[in-house]
C-alpha cells in the first residue's frame, strides 16, 4: 500500500478545476480521433466538473461554501448573483444543460468543434472566477 508523506500539499480547488479541464481536452480529442464516444461524454462531465471547482473556489475565496446535497447548484447560483456575476449564473446553468445534462447524461452526439468550442468557455469561465472573483 503506498505512503502519503503528512505533508503533502493537496492541490487547491482551482489547480482541480485547470486540471479537470486538461484532462477533459485529452478526452475530447482522443475521444474524436478514435471514434469513442464514451470518451467525449467523459470530456463534457470534466468540463462540467471544472467550473464547479472554479465556483467553489471562489466562494471558498469569500468564506463560504455550497450546500451540501440537492441545494449544492442553487447555493451557487446565489453566490454568483450576489457578487454580480449573473452572467456567470446563466453561463453555469448553460453548461448544467449542454455538457452535464445533454451530452454526459442524455447522450447528446454534438459536432467536434461544437465541444471544442463548450470547453474553451468552460476555460473562459474558470478564468474569470479566479482572477475578477
Amino acid at each position: 500500500m503506498p505512503t502519503v508523506a503528512a505533508n503533502a500539499k493537496r492541490p487547491s480547488l482551482l489547480d482541480m478545476a485547470n486540471s479537470f479541464l486538461d484532462l477533459a481536452r485529452e478526452e475530447l480529442a482522443a475521444g474524436y480521433d478514435l471514434d469513442d464516444y464514451r470518451r467525449i461524454r467523459d470530456a463534457a462531465e470534466k468540463a462540467w466538473l471544472a467550473a464547479l471547482q472554479a465556483i467553489d473556489h471562489a466562494m471558498s475565496r469569500h468564506g463560504q461554501l455550497p450546500e451540501p446535497g440537492a441545494m449544492a447548484h442553487e447555493s451557487r447560483h446565489k453566490f454568483l448573483r450576489k457578487i454580480g456575476r449573473d452572467d456567470l449564473s446563466k453561463q453555469l446553468s448553460v453548461f448544467a444543460d449542454q455538457l452535464h445534462g445533454q451530452v454526459f447524461y442524455f447522450g447528446a452526439d454534438p459536432e467536434r468543434k461544437r465541444m471544442e468550442l463548450a470547453i474553451d468557455e468552460v476555460s473562459q469561465f474558470v478564468r474569470a472566477l479566479s482572477q475578477d472573483v
